[in-house]
């Protein structure tokens, strides 16, 4: 969703739009197995304070991913709320300006002006407890923030079941569908085995 700052009227903007496939599936290319079902679309809404854009938005996507023990497929849903500071970025030094305040000891990405407390709307919806981030003043991007949010809700493990068996470490059997025998017999470590022969003398 590409929401362009001049769209954003006093009353505040709202919009819904499909998420594109291909965003989601970007966010779950690293991921331990994951991959898209399907999606709602992403609802947003935008609010201008205090020289910032306030976000808040929702969606939600059906996943899927193996089980960690017996690998088969379960349904991972997830469902999503975020709110956002949008600050925009500062604007290149020109060349006298840089001379004149010598050389940079560090970079940052942007700078963050804490409100006076003067302005009508400088406490407005609590900006200071909501995440930041930089936007190049012009147009704001929300299919990074999808990415990201989708990435932070992943669980860190999926499993089928809590009490299921996983796969038999010898023949592969899914433990869950039948026993194939082979956790009753004690498997011998080959370096020991001549030791079973041995007879110790009274």
């Amino acid at each position: 969703m590409l929401v362009k700052i001049e769209e954003i009227q006093e009353p505040g903007l709202k919009r819904t739009e499909p998420i594109k496939p291909e965003v989601l599936s970007a966010a779950l290319a690293d991921s331990e197995g994951f991959a898209l079902v399907s999606s709602s679309p992403l609802s947003a809404s935008f609010k201008k304070v205090s020289g910032r854009v306030f976000v808040v938005g929702h969606f939600s996507a059906a996943l899927k991913a193996p089980c960690k023990r017996c690998t088969t497929d379960v349904p991972v849903p997830i469902d999503i709320d975020f709110s956002l500071r949008m600050v925009p970025e500062p604007t290149a030094p020109r060349a006298d300006d840089t001379a004149e305040a010598g050389p940079s000891k560090g970079k940052r990405k942007y700078q963050k002006k804490e409100d006076d407390g003067q302005s009508p709307t400088a406490a407005s919806f609590e900006l200071d407890e909501v995440d930041a981030e930089p936007f190049n003043g012009k147009t704001i991007d929300l299919d990074p923030v999808v990415r990201e949010q989708v990435l932070l809700a992943l669980p860190v493990s999926v499993v089928c079941r809590d009490d299921c068996k996983g796969l038999c470490s010898t023949c592969g059997q899914d433990l869950n569908e039948k026993d194939c025998g082979h956790g009753k017999v004690k498997e011998v470590d080959v370096r020991l085995a001549k030791l079973k022969d041995i007879k110790l003398k009274n």
